[in-house]
């Protein structure tokens, strides 16, 4: 699955939908292994409209995640009726798991609650084995972040991809 970032001008474009539709089809794509990434931002200006926009790409085939999850103005109250499909926890909650006790961590809680609410849940940051340890225990669906991988050019991605895409027993 490839992510892309989408920001709240080219989500409100009157086109937006179409134009993303006609690129899909002219290109032979399937929408389903594509994530559109959101940040809770896009909600602030017209949630219902953004909404429904939201939910004719997701109609359309397309992952919907709501990035930096926890640091701006989401709330549970409302999650549930987002047409979203992912949450992605900001790296700030990630980076907590090295500096304090992890029985004083909310991330769990972040991710039992993203759960509950049907949501796949991607942690950002992830830089040590503590975190990635912590995150299996609660069941974290998705990490991303220096400990699995620096950012590469396509060459050393898709090598990276060919190497651990298959089923594995180490502890990555």
């Amino acid at each position: 699955c490839m992510s892309i970032n989408i920001s709240a001008i080219q989500l409100m474009k009157n086109d937006f939908v179409e134009s993303l539709q006609t690129m899909v089809q002219d290109s032979c794509l399937d929408p389903s292994h594509f994530s559109l990434e959101i940040t809770e931002s896009v909600f602030t200006s017209n949630f219902q409209e953004v909404n429904t926009i939201l939910g004719q790409l997701k109609e359309m085939g397309f992952q919907i995640a709501l990035d930096d999850f926890g640091t701006g103005y989401s709330s549970f109250a409302r999650e549930r009726e987002m047409n979203i499909d992912c949450l992605k926890i900001d790296k700030f909650f990630i980076d907590k798991l090295v500096d304090i006790n992890p029985h004083q961590a909310i991330t769990g809680d972040i991710v039992s609650m993203a759960h509950k609410l049907g949501h796949c849940v991607v942690a950002e940051g992830v830089e040590h084995k503590q975190q990635l340890d912590y995150l299996r225990h609660f069941n974290c669906d998705k990490v991303q972040g220096y400990f699995i991988s620096r950012p590469l050019e396509e060459d050393h991605a898709i090598a990276f991809i060919q190497i651990h895409d298959k089923p594995s027993t180490t502890d990555r």
